[in-house]
């Protein structure tokens, strides 16, 4: 709104001295996003119930990391699964635009989280109820990984940078 104020008083101070219109020039404008820490819980059963099927503990061990979690069954033959995760995992921006990054710690004590790449090199500890916020503006299309080293394999993600 602010802009488009500006906009228009220099369009009617031109008009009325007779100078030249040159419209000024904006700032990018700051986009923002919000990436929680966050898990997803998978619960079954070996016996099923009125709603679900039966289900078979996997045989495969799932790859090594705190990020994918299985859990046996119980004597009541109850087993989950869990991931660790990003949410949102990907973001797409333009290069040069500024971004501003709230990191909330919804799930999970403590994450150890690393952005790298395209001049990006910033590490942190989030915790439980807590947000940490970054900054960036990135200069050139690459990408920039997002990764908790407390919760692998499973917890990456990633910020796209398109070239304008």
């Amino acid at each position: 709104m602010q802009g488009t104020r500006a906009f228009f008083a220099s369009l009617l101070a031109a008009s009325l001295v007779g100078w030249p219109l040159i419209a000024p020039v904006q700032a990018e404008e700051m986009r923002e996003f919000y990436i929680k820490t966050v898990h997803v819980d998978g619960k079954t059963s070996t016996h099923g119930d009125a709603d679900h099927k039966p289900e078979a503990f996997p045989e495969a061990a799932l790859p090594e990391g705190r990020g994918l979690v299985l859990k046996r069954p119980d004597e009541e033959g109850k087993w989950s699964v869990r991931a660790f995760a990003f949410e949102p995992s990907q973001i797409v921006i333009n290069a040069g635009e500024p971004v501003r990054l709230h990191f909330i710690g919804i799930h999970g004590m403590s994450h150890s989280i690393h952005l790298e790449g395209g001049g990006v090199d910033e590490r942190f500890t989030l915790t439980r109820g807590r947000m940490h916020t970054v900054e960036l503006t990135p200069k050139t299309p690459g990408v920039i990984e997002i990764e908790c080293y407390d919760h692998q394999p499973s917890m990456r993600g990633e910020i796209v940078v398109l070239s304008r």
